[in-house]
């Protein structure tokens, strides 16, 4: 892994992409993710540094499908999100990217909006409420994975609205609790299905 690492760093070598492909793909099996992760300190800021500044598209493409793999595993979500440039280079690959990149990074980033822990990231990062709702609002154009992408923005969207009510709940009844009144009525958990880019089988 060290060595695919390695190579993955030299964006002018011609192994670039296939290192990438290799990390990606093992990050596709569920037991991998929180080993290369925990084990490995430089993949995920070499997964952003691909993702933001490769210029192969193919590259960025399998970077942000192994941040998607990563993103589906619970023990992984805060390291993901907590890893400097990571949002950032998420937010914008859904402006500047072909249409298979921006559904890997909405997904991650639906993913990542699972995470309660995560909130924080999502809303004081400027521009990233607002960059999620301009992808959900976009029109259908025909092409791959436009109506994905608005599909999993607008899911992104209501996680973080979930997580929004609940702490709001949660905050009202301890209000309403300390002062002697009825508390209200808080609603269940509900929680979105990840989404993996081609899950192990």
């Amino acid at each position: 892994v060290e060595a695919l690492l390695e190579v993955s760093h030299q964006f002018s070598s011609p192994s670039h992409v296939r290192a990438l492909t290799i990390l990606a793909h093992l990050t596709r099996h569920p037991q991998n993710c929180h080993l290369l992760v925990n084990k490995y300190s430089s993949f995920l800021p070499l997964l952003q540094e691909v993702a933001s500044d490769s210029t192969d598209s193919q590259g960025r493409r399998y970077a942000l499908c192994a941040l998607q793999n990563l993103s589906v595993d619970t023990s992984c979500r805060a390291l993901v999100a907590q890893t400097p440039n990571i949002m950032e280079c998420l937010l914008n690959r859904l402006k500047d990217s072909s249409n298979e990149e921006t559904v890997a990074a909405i997904a991650t980033l639906q993913n990542l909006a699972d995470e309660p822990a995560n909130l924080n990231q999502f809303t004081t990062l400027d521009n990233c409420v607002s960059s999620i709702i301009e992808l959900a609002q976009s029109d259908d154009d025909g092409a791959y994975g436009s109506g994905v992408a608005s599909f999993l923005a607008k899911n992104t969207l209501v996680t973080l609205s979930h997580w929004l009510r609940r702490i709001a709940t949660n905050g009202s009844g301890l209000i309403v609790s300390e002062s002697g009144g009825c508390a209200p009525h808080i609603p269940h958990n509900a929680v979105l299905q990840t989404n993996t880019y081609r899950g192990w089988s």
